[in-house]
């Protein structure tokens, strides 16, 4: 499932500068689920932590990509 739109960042709720796009940030993996940000605003949710866009535990992640890499699962 994607939250929003590229055309506008769901933490700071501004559209993306000119000539860059919005980036993909994984709410949750299992079941996946994306939101569009900007990369200062990616950082700020990893660095702060902003949990409300976190809701996948310790090690997801890497067995995401894991499956991925192995066909095991489609992404969005």
């Amino acid at each position: 499932m994607i939250v929003n739109k590229r055309s506008m960042c769901i933490v700071c709720f501004k559209e993306p500068e000119k000539d860059f796009v919005l980036i993909k940030h994984h709410i949750s993996y299992f079941p996946e689920v994306i939101a569009y940000v900007h990369y200062k605003c990616h950082r700020k949710i990893h660095d702060t932590p902003l949990s409300q866009f976190i809701q996948y535990k310790d090690g997801e992640s890497r067995k995401f990509y894991e499956m991925k890499k192995e066909k095991k699962i489609v992404t969005i």
